[in-house]
């Protein structure tokens, strides 16, 4: 398995930001090709550092799938989607699983 992580810095506006993000940015996301299953939260700080706002995990077969799913034409509806609720951008990172 294979995921997909991406984390948004604290927006302006945090219930904005949230509404737009649960009820249109999630479900575009979920019509990502190859998708398995995907998750969202807006985790606490556990320790000295702040934690990112909100956090969005999305786990594909393999890297090979996740790259696709990101060079498809929903994944770049998904990218172009980004500024409509996170002006600051995201940061995005992957990983394969210990599995």
């Amino acid at each position: 398995m294979h995921c997909l992580t991406v984390t948004y810095p604290h927006p302006s506006d945090p219930a904005r930001f949230k509404a737009y993000y649960e009820q249109t940015h999630v479900p575009l996301a979920k019509q990502l090709p190859g998708l398995i299953s995907c998750s969202f939260a807006y985790p606490q700080p556990l320790g000295p550092g702040p934690a990112p706002f909100c956090i969005f995990q999305a786990w594909f077969k393999d890297g090979a799938a996740m790259g696709a799913a990101l060079q498809s034409e929903i994944g770049g509806k998904v990218a172009a989607d980004v500024p409509n609720y996170s002006p600051d951008g995201a940061t995005l990172f992957h990983f394969a699983s210990g599995d």
